[in-house]
């Protein structure tokens, strides 16, 4: 299996909701942070999923280049009058996101069952 063809998200629909975990723990090097792009992109664009659950609970470490690619995903969510709920940040990703305001513009919960009660 070449690096390219490497799943780096599993996806699960629990009522009508689709849950994506990455399985990474670790989003440092720019052509995994492109692949899982390229797998989440088309959840939006090509399947038309716009209730979205993104849990980073294996994720132990995360550049910038990956909050860029949560800011494109957010964007197409809302194009598609949808809802994404990011999840599962170790305190370390959670304290990045608070620091930079990002915890404003992106719904961000403690855990899957908290996202999953919100919609």
């Amino acid at each position: 299996m070449s690096p390219s063809d490497r799943q780096h998200l599993r996806v699960e629909v629990v009522t009508g909701i689709t849950i994506v975990s990455i399985v990474d723990t670790e989003l440092l090097a720019e052509e995994v942070i492109q692949e899982v792009g390229a797998q989440l992109f088309p959840l939006v664009d090509e399947q038309g999923l716009d209730r979205l659950v993104l849990s980073f609970r294996e994720v132990r470490y995360m550049s910038s280049a990956m909050i860029g690619q949560l800011m494109k995903l957010h964007k197409k969510v809302l194009k598609a009058q949808g809802r994404l709920i990011l999840c599962g940040f170790s305190p370390d990703i959670r304290e990045v996101f608070r620091i930079s305001n990002l915890d404003r513009l992106l719904e961000i919960v403690e855990n899957e069952r908290s996202a999953l009660d919100k919609f």
